[in-house]
């Protein structure tokens, strides 16, 4: 008995299979917390990149084509500038509305039309068009359904050229609130959803954009345009501004985020096992890690036990002959705690607010920096800049080369405003903002400047290559964000009408100044 009471064996392994018991409970519970986080950020990963294609992609097309239309339809509401061109010179008329054309990529004809019926098409279409009615057509405005918002038309049959189109179209009303006709834009969605196919998704996935008959609008595929890809029920369920739903038929994830004018939604598409497939992998890293832990505490505790008797027999010898040596110790080993977890967290929010291919801060910082500063009500001026001619550069120098471009001008100018302490952010596409705060509001101009100087000057590989862009700036006086962005926009709009390659300042009384 007084032998059992001098053992360590008994209380080490007691305490080792208590140990292992515990760490088996730990693991257990880790490994399935880690897999539905990791399920989580992978949902997150997902919204944004559905996000980002509706708001970085999508937005600024549908954006562009709105702006322009508005602007188109002013034009023409004044004096007697419709009948001129429609029922005058139409060669003149003709023209104007190919000048027009030019603006717009995503646009492959337009039409206008009195409010009699009588029309100009751009471009012109000869020898099929006697039978042709424009008040029959979906874009045509009638007076009764007259109003001053921009409209989608649905899906529908060109009458030219007997294809599916989709048409945004405005009433030109004038002045004195008489309708006068109507404009309407034929999109081209063959070449707006060219850009789709260089998008990196972050999983293999499927992304699209269906109209609310499930009809696809665009897609990297053109040549599954205006077929039926969504179910009615699914398009359904989607009620929901920006979210996710799971089909069990297709045994698929859709993250969505849709718009109301027009009525279309921006999908991602994620296979079930795809998503399941990446969990399971990080979840098998941690299980065999904890594996090898656990085998590892099983050596450690037979070394405790093996070395704790042979302490004992030091003990003894030392008693039975008087020489007391010193018995090697035992040291307990602690694993330190893994940090990879934090290190990557940090990597994941780096991510979120950092634009890979240029680097400087994205559209989602953005939106964070500059809501704090007006909930902060704290002055600052905004900057919009814009890559003249940058589809030009793309279809010439190619989309490598585009990227080459994008990432130089966006390092041009965070070497003029990173010691400055200020952000670049890329807006969108070829479009970059800047938020100068207090008390760098009223160097604003100065640096843009500065940052203009050193793209325009610059030497680039491909020759004949010149790169310039336009800006619009302007401070905040405590207007709603869109009224702030607008008039920016505004600015940098006639940037580039008056030649490019300058900066204009937004007035205060709402036009630009240089």
């Amino acid at each position: 008995m007084r032998s059992g009471k001098l053992s360590f064996t008994t209380p080490i392994l007691v305490s080792l299979a208590g140990i292992f018991l515990s760490f088996i409970v730990i693991a257990v519970l880790v490994t399935a917390g880690q897999r539905k986080e990791l399920l989580e950020e992978y949902h997150g990963m997902n919204h944004n990149f559905a996000h980002n294609m509706a708001v970085n992609y999508t937005q600024s097309i549908l954006r562009e084509n709105d702006y322009v239309l508005n602007r188109a339809t002013a034009f023409f509401a004044h004096d007697d500038q419709l009948d001129a061109t429609v029922s005058g010179d139409r060669d003149n008329g003709l023209k104007l509305l190919m000048q027009l054309l030019a603006l717009m990529p995503s646009v492959s004809s337009i039409s206008l039309a009195d409010s009699q019926g009588h029309y100009l098409r751009a471009p012109q279409v000869l020898g099929n068009n006697e039978n042709f009615n424009a008040s029959s057509r979906p874009w045509f405005m009638h007076q009764a359904e007259a109003s001053m918002f921009n409209h989608y038309t649905r899906s529908y049959t060109d009458f030219f050229t007997h294809n599916p189109t989709v048409s945004i179209y405005k009433p030109v009303i004038a002045p004195d609130g008489k309708l006068k006709g109507t404009l309407a834009f034929h999109l081209d969605l063959a070449s707006m959803g060219f850009s789709l196919r260089t998008m990196q998704a972050p999983m293999p996935g499927e992304f699209f954009i269906v109209d609310r008959d499930g009809k696809v609008m665009l897609h990297p595929d053109s040549g599954v345009l205006f077929k039926p890809y969504i179910s009615h029920s699914l398009i359904s369920a989607m009620t929901s501004g920006e979210n996710s739903l799971y089909d069990e038929k297709s045994a698929s994830w859709y993250y969505y985020y849709s718009f109301t004018n027009p009525d279309w939604f921006v999908i991602y598409k994620v296979s079930a096992s795809t998503l399941d497939a990446r969990v399971h992998h990080q979840s098998m890293l941690i299980s065999w890690g904890f594996g090898t832990a656990a085998v590892m505490i099983i050596l450690f505790g037979l070394y405790l036990r093996h070395s704790s008797r042979t302490v004992l027999m030091n003990i003894i010898n030392a008693i039975k002959t008087g020489d007391v040596q010193r018995a090697p110790k035992l040291e307990a080993m602690l694993s330190k705690a893994i940090e990879s977890n934090k290190e990557r967290e940090r990597t994941w929010a780096r991510q979120a607010t950092i634009d890979a291919l240029t680097n400087c801060k994205n559209r989602r910082a953005f939106d964070g920096d500059i809501a704090a500063l007006m909930n902060d009500h704290q002055p600052f001026a905004l900057a919009l800049v814009d890559i003249d001619n940058f589809k030009s550069i793309n279809d010439t120098w190619g989309h490598l080369n585009g990227d080459i471009v994008l990432r130089n001008v966006a390092r041009e100018g965070m070497q003029v405003l990173q010691p400055q302490g200020i952000s670049l952010y890329r807006y969108g596409g070829e479009e970059f903002a800047v938020i100068f705060p207090q008390p760098h509001s009223d160097d604003a101009l100065a640096l843009l400047e500065q940052w203009r100087m050193k793209v325009e000057s610059r030497t680039w590989r491909e020759e004949g290559l010149a790169v310039t862009f336009s800006a619009g700036l302007g401070e905040w006086h405590m207007e709603p964000l869109n009224q702030l962005v607008a008039s920016v926009d505004e600015a940098l709009y006639r940037a580039k009408q008056q030649g490019k390659n300058r900066i204009l300042q937004v007035s205060s009384t709402g036009g630009s100044n240089a």
